[in-house]
Protein backbone atom coordinates (compact mmCIF):
# COMPACT_ATOMS: atom_id res chain seq x y z
CA UNK A 1 0.00 0.00 0.00
CA UNK A 2 1.40 3.43 -0.94
CA UNK A 3 2.09 6.16 1.60
CA UNK A 4 -0.73 8.27 0.19
CA UNK A 5 -3.36 5.57 0.36
CA UNK A 6 -2.31 4.63 3.90
CA UNK A 7 -1.51 8.05 5.35
CA UNK A 8 -3.15 10.79 3.35
CA UNK A 9 -6.48 9.12 2.79
CA UNK A 10 -6.58 7.94 6.42
CA UNK A 11 -5.26 10.94 8.33
CA UNK A 12 -5.53 11.05 12.12
CA UNK A 13 -7.23 14.28 13.10
CA UNK A 14 -5.66 14.22 16.56
CA UNK A 15 -2.18 14.38 15.04
CA UNK A 16 -3.18 17.20 12.72
CA UNK A 17 -4.05 19.20 15.82
CA UNK A 18 -0.39 19.41 16.85
CA UNK A 19 1.19 22.54 15.38
CA UNK A 20 4.81 21.63 16.02
CA UNK A 21 4.61 18.04 14.87
CA UNK A 22 6.47 17.47 11.62
CA UNK A 23 5.48 13.82 11.36
CA UNK A 24 2.78 12.55 9.02
CA UNK A 25 -0.39 11.74 10.94
CA UNK A 26 -0.75 7.94 11.22
CA UNK A 27 -3.76 6.09 9.81
CA UNK A 28 -6.68 5.62 12.14
CA UNK A 29 -9.90 5.62 10.15
CA UNK A 30 -11.38 5.38 6.70
CA UNK A 31 -11.59 9.16 6.61
CA UNK A 32 -10.90 10.52 3.14
CA UNK A 33 -9.17 13.89 3.19
CA UNK A 34 -9.42 16.59 0.80
CA UNK A 35 -8.89 21.31 0.14
CA UNK A 36 -10.82 24.62 -0.23
CA UNK A 37 -12.21 26.41 -3.20
CA UNK A 38 -10.10 29.43 -3.87
CA UNK A 39 -13.05 31.61 -4.78
CA UNK A 40 -15.55 31.43 -1.91
CA UNK A 41 -18.81 33.37 -1.87
CA UNK A 42 -18.38 37.13 -1.72
CA UNK A 43 -17.92 38.48 1.79
CA UNK A 44 -20.89 40.38 3.22
CA UNK A 45 -20.49 44.15 3.25
CA UNK A 46 -23.73 45.45 4.72
CA UNK A 47 -23.46 47.17 8.08
CA UNK A 48 -26.54 45.21 9.18
CA UNK A 49 -24.84 41.80 8.95
CA UNK A 50 -22.25 40.39 11.37
CA UNK A 51 -18.55 40.80 10.63
CA UNK A 52 -18.22 37.01 10.48
CA UNK A 53 -20.85 34.58 9.24
CA UNK A 54 -21.03 30.79 9.71
CA UNK A 55 -22.25 28.15 7.26
CA UNK A 56 -22.17 24.34 7.36
CA UNK A 57 -21.80 21.77 4.61
CA UNK A 58 -21.42 17.97 4.50
CA UNK A 59 -19.82 15.51 2.13
CA UNK A 60 -22.82 13.14 2.07
CA UNK A 61 -26.33 14.38 2.81
CA UNK A 62 -27.77 10.84 2.93
CA UNK A 63 -26.16 7.54 3.93
CA UNK A 64 -28.08 4.29 3.68
CA UNK A 65 -27.97 2.16 6.82
CA UNK A 66 -26.69 -0.88 4.93
CA UNK A 67 -24.31 1.01 2.65
CA UNK A 68 -21.23 0.14 4.69
CA UNK A 69 -20.46 3.87 4.98
CA UNK A 70 -20.16 4.77 8.68
CA UNK A 71 -18.26 8.08 8.43
CA UNK A 72 -19.26 11.48 7.10
CA UNK A 73 -17.27 14.68 6.72
CA UNK A 74 -18.46 18.21 7.45
CA UNK A 75 -17.04 21.69 7.02
CA UNK A 76 -17.81 24.74 9.16
CA UNK A 77 -17.04 27.82 7.05
CA UNK A 78 -16.38 31.26 8.52
CA UNK A 79 -16.57 34.18 6.09
CA UNK A 80 -15.35 37.62 7.17
CA UNK A 81 -17.02 40.76 5.87
CA UNK A 82 -15.24 43.23 3.64
CA UNK A 83 -13.77 46.27 5.37
CA UNK A 84 -16.28 49.15 5.13
CA UNK A 85 -14.65 51.92 3.12
CA UNK A 86 -16.03 54.59 5.43
CA UNK A 87 -14.71 52.81 8.51
CA UNK A 88 -12.13 54.81 10.40
CA UNK A 89 -9.90 51.99 11.53
CA UNK A 90 -9.00 51.49 15.16
CA UNK A 91 -5.41 52.19 16.27
CA UNK A 92 -2.85 49.36 16.28
CA UNK A 93 0.31 48.69 18.30
CA UNK A 94 3.31 47.56 16.22
CA UNK A 95 6.86 46.69 17.20
CA UNK A 96 9.55 45.89 14.64
CA UNK A 97 12.50 43.76 15.80
CA UNK A 98 15.20 43.80 13.12
CA UNK A 99 18.37 41.73 12.89
CA UNK A 100 21.44 43.99 12.67
CA UNK A 101 24.07 41.23 12.85
CA UNK A 102 27.09 41.40 10.56
CA UNK A 103 25.50 39.30 7.80
CA UNK A 104 22.85 42.00 7.29
CA UNK A 105 25.52 44.24 5.77
CA UNK A 106 25.71 42.09 2.64
CA UNK A 107 23.68 42.86 -0.49
CA UNK A 108 22.37 46.08 1.08
CA UNK A 109 19.97 44.04 3.21
CA UNK A 110 19.96 46.38 6.20
CA UNK A 111 19.55 49.44 3.97
CA UNK A 112 16.50 47.85 2.33
CA UNK A 113 15.08 46.98 5.75
CA UNK A 114 15.62 50.52 6.99
CA UNK A 115 13.79 51.99 4.02
CA UNK A 116 10.96 49.46 4.51
CA UNK A 117 10.58 50.35 8.20
CA UNK A 118 10.44 54.01 7.20
CA UNK A 119 7.66 53.18 4.72
CA UNK A 120 5.77 51.26 7.39
CA UNK A 121 6.10 54.20 9.76
CA UNK A 122 4.57 56.51 7.15
CA UNK A 123 1.50 54.25 6.92
CA UNK A 124 0.81 54.55 10.65
CA UNK A 125 -1.56 57.26 11.75
CA UNK A 126 -2.01 59.35 14.87
CA UNK A 127 -3.13 57.06 17.67
CA UNK A 128 -1.13 54.06 16.44
CA UNK A 129 1.84 53.06 18.59
CA UNK A 130 5.26 52.07 17.27
CA UNK A 131 8.54 50.80 18.68
CA UNK A 132 11.76 49.54 17.12
CA UNK A 133 14.18 46.97 18.53
CA UNK A 134 17.42 45.79 16.95
CA UNK A 135 19.45 42.70 17.81
CA UNK A 136 23.03 41.71 17.04
CA UNK A 137 25.24 40.50 19.89
CA UNK A 138 22.80 42.29 22.17
CA UNK A 139 19.22 43.48 21.82
CA UNK A 140 18.48 47.18 22.16
CA UNK A 141 15.46 49.45 22.08
CA UNK A 142 16.08 51.88 19.23
CA UNK A 143 12.75 53.66 19.56
CA UNK A 144 10.60 53.33 22.69
CA UNK A 145 6.94 52.36 22.39
CA UNK A 146 4.75 55.41 21.97
CA UNK A 147 1.99 57.02 19.96
CA UNK A 148 2.81 58.05 16.44
CA UNK A 149 2.75 61.79 15.79
CA UNK A 150 4.68 64.22 13.59
CA UNK A 151 7.46 64.87 16.11
CA UNK A 152 7.72 61.24 17.12
CA UNK A 153 7.89 60.11 13.49
CA UNK A 154 10.81 62.46 12.92
CA UNK A 155 12.61 61.09 15.98
CA UNK A 156 11.94 57.50 14.90
CA UNK A 157 13.16 58.20 11.37
CA UNK A 158 16.45 59.53 12.69
CA UNK A 159 16.88 56.48 14.91
CA UNK A 160 16.12 54.12 12.01
CA UNK A 161 18.66 55.82 9.77
CA UNK A 162 21.36 55.41 12.44
CA UNK A 163 21.07 51.59 12.50
CA UNK A 164 24.36 49.80 11.80
CA UNK A 165 25.37 46.14 11.61
CA UNK A 166 27.52 44.38 14.18
CA UNK A 167 28.08 41.03 15.82
CA UNK A 168 26.04 37.83 15.84
CA UNK A 169 22.32 37.05 16.08
CA UNK A 170 20.68 37.31 19.50
CA UNK A 171 17.24 36.44 18.18
CA UNK A 172 15.84 35.53 21.59
CA UNK A 173 16.91 38.93 22.92
CA UNK A 174 15.19 40.76 20.08
CA UNK A 175 12.06 38.64 20.48
CA UNK A 176 11.71 39.18 24.23
CA UNK A 177 12.59 42.87 24.12
CA UNK A 178 10.04 43.45 21.38
CA UNK A 179 7.35 41.67 23.37
CA UNK A 180 8.23 43.74 26.44
CA UNK A 181 7.65 46.91 24.43
CA UNK A 182 4.15 45.70 23.52
CA UNK A 183 3.46 44.66 27.11
CA UNK A 184 4.56 48.04 28.45
CA UNK A 185 1.36 49.73 27.20
CA UNK A 186 -1.19 49.97 30.00
CA UNK A 187 -4.18 50.39 27.68
CA UNK A 188 -3.19 48.52 24.52
CA UNK A 189 -4.88 48.59 21.14
CA UNK A 190 -7.12 45.71 20.11
CA UNK A 191 -4.61 44.72 17.39
CA UNK A 192 -1.02 44.24 18.57
CA UNK A 193 1.85 42.67 16.68
CA UNK A 194 5.58 42.08 16.73
CA UNK A 195 7.23 41.93 13.30
CA UNK A 196 10.57 40.10 13.61
CA UNK A 197 13.07 39.93 10.75
CA UNK A 198 16.30 37.93 10.61
CA UNK A 199 18.62 36.59 7.92
CA UNK A 200 20.49 34.01 9.97
CA UNK A 201 20.60 31.44 12.74
CA UNK A 202 20.15 32.27 16.41
CA UNK A 203 23.66 32.04 17.89
CA UNK A 204 23.58 34.33 20.92
CA UNK A 205 21.36 34.24 23.99
CA UNK A 206 18.91 31.33 23.89
CA UNK A 207 19.80 29.58 20.64
CA UNK A 208 18.00 26.22 20.72
CA UNK A 209 14.69 26.36 18.81
CA UNK A 210 12.71 24.62 21.57
CA UNK A 211 14.13 27.01 24.13
CA UNK A 212 13.19 30.07 22.06
CA UNK A 213 9.62 28.84 21.49
CA UNK A 214 9.25 28.01 25.21
CA UNK A 215 10.56 31.47 26.06
CA UNK A 216 7.96 33.05 23.78
CA UNK A 217 5.13 31.00 25.28
CA UNK A 218 6.27 31.91 28.76
CA UNK A 219 6.30 35.61 27.98
CA UNK A 220 2.86 35.47 26.39
CA UNK A 221 1.43 33.63 29.39
CA UNK A 222 2.08 36.66 31.60
CA UNK A 223 0.00 39.76 32.14
CA UNK A 224 -0.94 42.24 29.44
CA UNK A 225 -0.27 39.76 26.62
CA UNK A 226 -3.73 39.40 25.11
CA UNK A 227 -4.04 39.44 21.31
CA UNK A 228 -0.32 39.74 20.57
CA UNK A 229 0.63 38.15 17.25
CA UNK A 230 4.20 37.54 16.15
CA UNK A 231 4.91 37.74 12.42
CA UNK A 232 8.32 36.50 11.30
CA UNK A 233 10.35 37.32 8.20
CA UNK A 234 13.19 35.06 7.06
CA UNK A 235 15.53 37.08 4.85
CA UNK A 236 17.52 35.13 2.28
CA UNK A 237 18.54 31.46 2.27
CA UNK A 238 20.35 31.09 5.61
CA UNK A 239 17.61 31.55 8.21
CA UNK A 240 15.91 28.84 10.28
CA UNK A 241 12.57 28.51 8.54
CA UNK A 242 11.10 25.91 10.88
CA UNK A 243 11.98 28.02 13.93
CA UNK A 244 10.45 31.18 12.47
CA UNK A 245 7.30 29.27 11.51
CA UNK A 246 7.02 27.84 15.03
CA UNK A 247 7.50 31.29 16.58
CA UNK A 248 4.73 32.76 14.44
CA UNK A 249 2.34 29.92 15.29
CA UNK A 250 3.11 29.98 19.03
CA UNK A 251 1.63 33.46 19.43
CA UNK A 252 -2.08 33.99 20.09
CA UNK A 253 -3.48 34.89 17.66
CA UNK A 254 -1.10 33.11 15.33
CA UNK A 255 1.08 35.24 13.12
CA UNK A 256 2.55 34.37 9.72
CA UNK A 257 5.98 33.28 8.50
CA UNK A 258 7.30 35.07 5.40
CA UNK A 259 10.16 33.81 3.22
CA UNK A 260 11.78 36.91 1.74
CA UNK A 261 13.80 35.24 -0.99
CA UNK A 262 14.61 38.31 -3.11
CA UNK A 263 16.21 41.12 -1.12
CA UNK A 264 13.94 43.86 -2.50
CA UNK A 265 10.77 41.92 -1.58
CA UNK A 266 11.09 42.88 2.07
CA UNK A 267 8.88 45.94 1.40
CA UNK A 268 6.03 43.93 -0.17
CA UNK A 269 6.29 41.30 2.58
CA UNK A 270 5.94 43.97 5.27
CA UNK A 271 3.11 45.51 3.25
CA UNK A 272 1.21 42.22 3.06
CA UNK A 273 1.58 41.80 6.81
CA UNK A 274 0.54 45.38 7.58
CA UNK A 275 -2.47 45.06 5.28
CA UNK A 276 -3.64 42.13 7.38
CA UNK A 277 -3.14 43.92 10.70
CA UNK A 278 -5.12 46.90 9.42
CA UNK A 279 -8.06 44.73 8.36
CA UNK A 280 -8.71 42.53 11.40
CA UNK A 281 -12.46 41.86 11.39
CA UNK A 282 -12.80 39.71 14.50
CA UNK A 283 -10.75 38.32 17.38
CA UNK A 284 -11.07 35.65 20.06
CA UNK A 285 -13.07 33.47 17.67
CA UNK A 286 -14.41 30.30 19.26
CA UNK A 287 -16.35 27.45 17.69
CA UNK A 288 -18.10 24.72 19.65
CA UNK A 289 -18.67 21.56 17.61
CA UNK A 290 -21.12 18.92 18.87
CA UNK A 291 -21.93 15.66 17.12
CA UNK A 292 -24.64 13.06 17.72
CA UNK A 293 -24.57 11.06 20.94
CA UNK A 294 -22.92 7.70 20.43
CA UNK A 295 -20.79 8.88 17.49
CA UNK A 296 -17.13 9.96 17.50
CA UNK A 297 -16.20 13.46 16.37
CA UNK A 298 -12.76 14.60 15.20
CA UNK A 299 -11.75 18.14 14.22
CA UNK A 300 -8.73 18.81 11.96
CA UNK A 301 -7.39 22.09 13.30
CA UNK A 302 -4.25 22.98 15.25
CA UNK A 303 -6.24 24.97 17.82
CA UNK A 304 -8.95 22.33 18.37
CA UNK A 305 -9.46 20.88 21.85
CA UNK A 306 -11.39 17.69 22.53
CA UNK A 307 -13.96 18.00 25.31
CA UNK A 308 -15.59 14.58 24.89
CA UNK A 309 -16.15 11.96 22.19
CA UNK A 310 -18.87 14.14 20.68
CA UNK A 311 -17.72 17.68 21.54
CA UNK A 312 -14.80 19.93 20.56
CA UNK A 313 -13.89 23.59 20.95
CA UNK A 314 -11.80 25.45 18.36
CA UNK A 315 -10.10 28.75 19.29
CA UNK A 316 -9.26 30.36 15.96
CA UNK A 317 -7.73 33.63 17.13
CA UNK A 318 -8.45 36.33 14.55
CA UNK A 319 -9.74 36.68 11.00
CA UNK A 320 -8.95 39.40 8.48
CA UNK A 321 -11.55 41.10 6.31
CA UNK A 322 -12.55 38.93 3.32
CA UNK A 323 -10.84 35.84 4.71
CA UNK A 324 -12.55 32.45 4.71
CA UNK A 325 -11.74 29.78 7.30
CA UNK A 326 -12.86 26.17 6.86
CA UNK A 327 -12.87 23.84 9.85
CA UNK A 328 -12.85 20.21 8.80
CA UNK A 329 -14.92 17.81 10.93
CA UNK A 330 -15.25 14.03 10.76
CA UNK A 331 -18.05 12.03 12.41
CA UNK A 332 -17.72 8.23 12.60
CA UNK A 333 -20.05 5.61 14.01
CA UNK A 334 -23.02 6.69 11.89
CA UNK A 335 -24.03 3.04 11.46
CA UNK A 336 -24.93 2.82 15.14
CA UNK A 337 -28.53 1.71 15.72
CA UNK A 338 -28.87 4.31 18.48
CA UNK A 339 -28.82 7.15 15.95
CA UNK A 340 -32.17 6.39 14.37
CA UNK A 341 -32.91 7.78 10.91
CA UNK A 342 -30.71 10.92 11.10
CA UNK A 343 -27.59 12.41 12.67
CA UNK A 344 -27.05 16.06 13.57
CA UNK A 345 -23.91 18.17 13.89
CA UNK A 346 -24.30 21.51 15.66
CA UNK A 347 -21.78 24.36 15.57
CA UNK A 348 -21.83 27.52 17.70
CA UNK A 349 -19.78 30.66 16.99
CA UNK A 350 -18.70 33.55 19.21
CA UNK A 351 -16.12 36.31 18.73
CA UNK A 352 -15.21 39.91 19.41
CA UNK A 353 -16.38 42.04 16.49
CA UNK A 354 -13.46 44.43 15.89
CA UNK A 355 -15.29 46.36 13.18
CA UNK A 356 -18.10 47.17 15.63
CA UNK A 357 -16.11 47.03 18.90
CA UNK A 358 -18.40 44.56 20.65
CA UNK A 359 -18.72 40.84 21.42
CA UNK A 360 -20.98 38.80 19.17
CA UNK A 361 -22.56 35.36 19.44
CA UNK A 362 -24.17 33.66 16.46
CA UNK A 363 -27.18 31.35 17.04
CA UNK A 364 -26.11 27.67 16.84
CA UNK A 365 -26.41 26.09 13.41
CA UNK A 366 -27.28 22.44 12.81
CA UNK A 367 -26.78 20.26 9.76
CA UNK A 368 -28.60 16.93 9.45
CA UNK A 369 -27.47 13.77 7.69
CA UNK A 370 -30.27 11.44 6.65
CA UNK A 371 -29.74 7.76 7.59
CA UNK A 372 -32.51 5.90 5.71
CA UNK A 373 -32.83 2.13 5.25
CA UNK A 374 -31.07 0.64 2.24
CA UNK A 375 -27.64 1.02 0.67
CA UNK A 376 -28.02 4.27 -1.28
CA UNK A 377 -25.45 7.03 -0.64
CA UNK A 378 -25.86 10.59 -1.95
CA UNK A 379 -23.40 12.27 -4.29
CA UNK A 380 -20.30 13.85 -2.76
CA UNK A 381 -20.21 17.58 -2.03
CA UNK A 382 -17.26 18.95 -4.01
CA UNK A 383 -16.55 21.81 -1.60
CA UNK A 384 -16.15 19.41 1.32
CA UNK A 385 -13.99 17.04 -0.75
CA UNK A 386 -11.70 19.93 -1.67
CA UNK A 387 -11.42 21.07 1.94
CA UNK A 388 -10.23 17.63 2.97
CA UNK A 389 -7.70 17.65 0.15
CA UNK A 390 -6.28 20.85 1.61
CA UNK A 391 -5.77 19.10 4.93
CA UNK A 392 -4.09 16.12 3.29
CA UNK A 393 -1.75 18.33 1.25
CA UNK A 394 -0.65 20.11 4.44
CA UNK A 395 -0.04 16.72 6.04
CA UNK A 396 2.05 15.60 3.07
CA UNK A 397 4.21 18.74 3.25
CA UNK A 398 4.78 18.15 6.97
CA UNK A 399 5.65 14.50 6.46
CA UNK A 400 8.02 15.30 3.60
CA UNK A 401 9.73 18.00 5.67
CA UNK A 402 10.18 15.56 8.56
CA UNK A 403 11.88 13.05 6.25
CA UNK A 404 14.10 15.74 4.75
CA UNK A 405 15.08 17.01 8.21
CA UNK A 406 16.12 13.43 9.01
CA UNK A 407 18.28 13.57 5.82
CA UNK A 408 16.12 11.00 4.06
CA UNK A 409 15.62 13.18 1.01
CA UNK A 410 14.60 10.27 -1.21
CA UNK A 411 11.73 9.51 1.14
CA UNK A 412 10.79 13.19 1.29
CA UNK A 413 10.57 13.30 -2.48
CA UNK A 414 8.55 10.09 -2.61
CA UNK A 415 5.99 11.56 -0.20
CA UNK A 416 5.41 14.53 -2.51
CA UNK A 417 5.25 12.29 -5.60
CA UNK A 418 2.63 10.11 -3.94
CA UNK A 419 0.71 13.19 -2.72
CA UNK A 420 0.51 14.42 -6.30
CA UNK A 421 -0.83 11.04 -7.40
CA UNK A 422 -3.36 11.06 -4.56
CA UNK A 423 -4.50 14.53 -5.57
CA UNK A 424 -5.32 13.25 -9.03
CA UNK A 425 -7.07 10.13 -7.76
CA UNK A 426 -9.10 11.96 -5.10
CA UNK A 427 -10.61 14.37 -7.64
CA UNK A 428 -11.31 11.72 -10.27
CA UNK A 429 -14.99 11.63 -11.15
CA UNK A 430 -15.79 14.96 -9.52
CA UNK A 431 -17.53 17.64 -11.53
CA UNK A 432 -15.19 20.59 -11.05
CA UNK A 433 -16.05 24.19 -11.83
CA UNK A 434 -13.32 26.49 -13.16
CA UNK A 435 -12.78 27.77 -9.61
CA UNK A 436 -12.52 24.19 -8.31
CA UNK A 437 -9.96 23.35 -10.99
CA UNK A 438 -7.95 26.36 -9.90
CA UNK A 439 -7.97 24.96 -6.36
CA UNK A 440 -6.62 21.61 -7.50
CA UNK A 441 -4.06 23.25 -9.77
CA UNK A 442 -2.83 25.48 -6.93
CA UNK A 443 -2.16 22.54 -4.63
CA UNK A 444 -0.56 20.61 -7.44
CA UNK A 445 1.70 23.53 -8.35
CA UNK A 446 2.72 24.15 -4.76
CA UNK A 447 3.84 20.54 -4.33
CA UNK A 448 5.59 20.51 -7.71
CA UNK A 449 7.48 23.66 -6.68
CA UNK A 450 8.91 21.72 -3.74
CA UNK A 451 10.25 18.77 -5.77
CA UNK A 452 13.35 20.51 -7.23
CA UNK A 453 14.42 21.41 -3.67
CA UNK A 454 14.50 17.74 -2.66
CA UNK A 455 17.36 16.54 -4.86
CA UNK A 456 19.88 16.78 -2.00
CA UNK A 457 19.81 17.69 1.66
CA UNK A 458 21.65 20.92 0.83
CA UNK A 459 18.91 21.86 -1.63
CA UNK A 460 16.30 21.20 1.04
CA UNK A 461 18.14 23.13 3.73
CA UNK A 462 18.73 26.21 1.59
CA UNK A 463 15.36 26.50 -0.11
CA UNK A 464 13.08 23.53 0.38
CA UNK A 465 12.71 24.05 4.12
CA UNK A 466 11.55 27.60 3.47
CA UNK A 467 9.05 26.71 0.76
CA UNK A 468 7.55 23.84 2.74
CA UNK A 469 7.15 25.95 5.89
CA UNK A 470 5.67 28.79 3.85
CA UNK A 471 3.21 26.80 1.74
CA UNK A 472 2.20 24.43 4.52
CA UNK A 473 1.37 27.30 6.85
CA UNK A 474 -0.50 29.28 4.22
CA UNK A 475 -2.78 26.36 3.36
CA UNK A 476 -3.19 25.28 6.97
CA UNK A 477 -4.19 28.78 8.15
CA UNK A 478 -5.87 29.78 4.88
CA UNK A 479 -3.97 33.05 5.07
CA UNK A 480 -1.68 34.81 2.61
CA UNK A 481 2.00 34.94 3.58
CA UNK A 482 3.42 35.76 0.16
CA UNK A 483 6.41 38.11 0.09
CA UNK A 484 6.01 39.17 -3.53
CA UNK A 485 3.09 41.38 -4.47
CA UNK A 486 2.82 39.77 -7.93
CA UNK A 487 2.71 36.21 -6.60
CA UNK A 488 -0.70 34.55 -6.72
CA UNK A 489 -2.00 33.47 -3.34
CA UNK A 490 -5.57 32.19 -3.05
CA UNK A 491 -6.03 33.66 0.41
CA UNK A 492 -4.87 37.24 -0.17
CA UNK A 493 -7.54 39.86 0.55
CA UNK A 494 -7.72 43.32 -0.98
CA UNK A 495 -6.11 45.08 1.99
CA UNK A 496 -3.08 42.80 1.97
CA UNK A 497 -2.66 43.18 -1.78
CA UNK A 498 -3.09 46.95 -1.70
CA UNK A 499 -0.45 47.48 0.99
CA UNK A 500 1.97 44.99 -0.57
CA UNK A 501 1.74 46.85 -3.88
CA UNK A 502 1.86 50.28 -2.26
CA UNK A 503 4.96 49.61 -0.15
CA UNK A 504 6.76 47.83 -3.00
CA UNK A 505 6.06 50.74 -5.35
CA UNK A 506 7.20 53.29 -2.79
CA UNK A 507 10.46 51.40 -2.20
CA UNK A 508 11.61 51.72 -5.80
Amino acid sequence: MSFISSALSRISFSNLNSQDSAEAPPPDSDFVHVPPPLLPPAAPTSTTVPSVTLSLSQKLSSIGKSSGQSTNEYVATLTAASMPEEKSRAPIDVVVAVDTSGSMSTASKLDLCKSTILLLLKELKAGDRFALVNFGDEANVVCEMGEVGRDRKATAESAINRLRTQGCTNLSGGLTLGLQQLQSVSEPAAVRSLMLLTDGHANRGVSEPDGIVDLLKGMLSGGNSKNISVNTFGYGADHQADLLRRISEASDPSGSYYFVEAKDDVSSAFGDCLGGLLSVAAQNIRLIVEGPKGATVEVAHSKATKQSAEKWTVDLGDIFAEEVKDIVISVSGLDSRSLGDSAEVTVSLSYVDVLRSRPHTEPPQTITTSLPPGSTVSDRNTYVVLQHLRVSVVAALKSSAASAQARDVARARAVIDEALLFLTEATSGLELSPADRQVVETYKQDMEDVLPTLRTYTDYERRGSKLMSLKGQSHSMQRCNASTETEFNPYRGSSKLAYAMKMKSASK
